[in-house]
Order: C-alpha cells, then structure tokens, then sequence
C-alpha cells in the first residue's frame, strides 16, 4: 500500500490556525494560574496538545473513506461510553459527565460528538431523503441526545442538536421539509422548557435580564464582561491581568477562558482570536464544497458547523450575548478529551482535503 504525500495539496491552514489556538490557550491558562498555583493546569494542556496534534497527523494520513464501514459501530461504541457514564461516572458541580481512568477524566460525550458525526455523514451519503429516512435520522440523533441531556449537559446536547442539524442542511432536505421541523421545533419548545433543570432556566431568565440576580446567576456574566471591557483596545498583558487571575470569574480555565484572553490581549487580541476561527470554518467549508464524495463533504460540514456553533456561543455567552450554557471554546478551553476529538476531527477533514481529488492507493 503506497501512501500520497502529505506535502503535496496539504492545506496549511487546517494546522497553522490550530497551532496559533493552541498557543494561546497555553498562554492564557498559564498566565491565569500562575498567582493561585494552578500551573500545572498549562502542563496538562501541553500534553493535552501534544497527543492531539498526534491524532491529527494519524487522521490525515488515514483514508477517511475507511472509516465509513465502521461509522455505526463507532456509534454504537459512542452510546455504550454514555450509558457506562450512568453506572461509572464522576460527578462535578452536579454533573455525572467523566468516567476516572485513573491518569486523566474521559468524558464519552465530548467522544461522541466524533462518533455521531462519522454516522450523520455516513448515513445521509448512503441513502435517498425520504420521510422514512428524516424519522429514522431523528430516531438515531435523539438517543445521545437524551443520554447527555440526563447527565444533565445542556452545552453538548446543543452541540449534538448543531451537528445533527448542519448534516441535514448538507444533505439538501427540500424546502417544505426544512420548514416543517422548524415549525415542529417550535411547538416542542414549551416542552423542553419544562424538562430544564432549574439552573437551565434560571440561567436563561438572567441572559434576558443580567440585573435581576447580580451576585447569584448572573455573577459569572457579570463579571465576564468586566474582564472583556476592562482589557481596553490592546489589553493588559499576559500576567496583569485582575478579573483572570484573581478567580473573579468562576470556571475561568474553560466556559469563560475567551474573558481570559480579551482582558490580556484587548480588542485587538479578540479580534485576531475571531479572525483565526473564522479562517479555520471558512477552510472547513471549502474543504466541504471540494469534496469528491458525499461522505466526505457531509462530514466536513458538520465538522464546520459544529466548530461554528461551539466558538459563536462561548465567545456570545462570555460577553452577554448568549446565555450561559458550559459549552467550551474549542481548542482554547482546558479540556483533553475536548481537544483530542476536535484535534481529530481536523484531521479527518486535512484527510478529505488531501483525497478531494479521487487519489488512490496502489
């Protein structure tokens, strides 16, 4: 078996835009533990990148098309990570999300954004979009969903519900259908308002009126957007920052690490944090619309909107314009599991783009 070069059509983006993320993930975290003696968080995401960035070269050399066969199994494997978190799980801050491996915290339902992506792409390439296929579709996603949700994480769930609904655009629905789960969405709202924990709803109540508990759940927010609007034009500096280093803000390492970054590095830092997003969707999409292969472009854009939705509301919700939901930032948030599946996930779509021209192996 010959494998192409990598050097040849290999799209420097897709690595130098996760390079510059990871970077200043290390950055912040280190300059944002290094008065409480939590340095050892920075450490852990060293080695956090560093088996990410492994992964991610494993990917791209690996013919995505391979994976296809598998993708239901990966699934299943996916549900049965959910399903042990019930029996073996950790609970932190009122969640059971993390299984203890001893050497590190495996949370399955970061994994299973992988897993059920690898399916949704999978499963769409392989079949014609009728009413059968859409209700099987929304069988197969609500499953995981429902399981993460009762752990309870709000934040993946979205994120599922993100993947699950960019896979479906990708795969051209007609019109009338798109309509009708808007519309069926809709009407359902109510009741997924009533199945919230109370802190969900609480939290959702505070975004819309951040005053009415100032020092209880709206605290975080709060103090979030002191972080942001303190850091100026061009920002304190990595190491004098107050509202980061200080622990003003709660769980600063990973919901609001983005408050973090624009106290020490100002607007123009956030802005270029943005701009780095952006360019890394952007190539997502284009790797997508290139694809010689349904599986593969069906895969890249639920990869895209997966990364879109996760960095639009962390960055939303740390400056007050969405509510606060534990979704983190990805390949800035502290986080292994996190940073290995997304880390994955680019290499699969490197993958794609090194094979969007039907290259074969002898």
């Amino acid at each position: 078996m010959k494998l192409p070069k990598l050097s040849s059509n290999f799209d420097l983006y897709l690595l130098v835009v996760p390079i510059l993320l990871a970077a200043g993930s290390i950055a912040t975290l280190y300059s944002i533990t290094s008065v409480s003696g939590k340095t050892y968080l920075a450490t852990d995401q060293i080695m956090y990148f560093a088996i990410g960035f492994a992964a991610y070269f494993v990917a791209t050399a690996f013919d995505y098309r391979r994976l296809k066969p598998y993708s239901f199994y990966l699934f299943l494997f996916g549900l049965a990570g959910l399903v042990a978190v019930e029996f073996f799980g950790q609970k932190v801050f009122g969640s059971q999300r993390w299984i203890n491996l001893g050497f590190t915290q495996y949370q399955p339902s970061d994994v299973m954004k992988l897993f059920f992506l690898l399916f949704a792409a999978a499963f769409f390439s392989e079949r014609k979009m009728t009413i059968q296929t859409i209700i099987l579709y929304v069988i197969f996603a609500t499953v995981p969903m429902v399981l993460v949700f009762l752990q309870p994480d709000l934040g993946t769930t979205l994120t599922l519900v993100a993947i699950a609904a960019a896979v479906f655009i990708a795969a051209r629905p007609p019109r009338k259908v798109i309509f009708s789960v808007i519309i069926a969405a809709i009407v359902a709202a109510p009741i997924g308002w009533m199945t919230l924990k109370p802190y969900q709803r609480e939290r959702l109540t505070t975004f819309l009126n951040p005053s009415s508990d100032p020092l209880k759940s709206g605290y975080n927010v709060t103090q979030s957007k002191i972080a942001v609007g303190s850091g100026g034009l061009r920002g304190k500096g990595l190491g004098n920052t107050t509202q980061s280093q200080l622990q003003f803000i709660p769980v600063v390492h990973v919901d609001f690490i983005f408050s973090a970054w624009a106290e020490a590095t100002g607007f123009i830092g956030s802005c270029t944090m943005v701009l780095a997003f952006l360019v890394l969707i952007w190539k997502t999409f284009v790797t997508a619309a290139r694809s010689q292969d349904n599986f593969g472009a069906l895969f890249c854009f639920g990869g895209a909107g997966m990364i879109l939705f996760q960095a639009y509301v962390n960055i939303a919700m740390n400056i007050g314009l969405a509510p606060v939901t534990g979704i983190p930032l990805p390949l800035v948030s502290y986080g292994g599991t996190s940073i290995l599946t997304t880390m994955l996930i680019l290499g699969i779509v490197q993958s794609v783009h090194l094979r969007q021209r039907s290259l074969k192996f002898d």
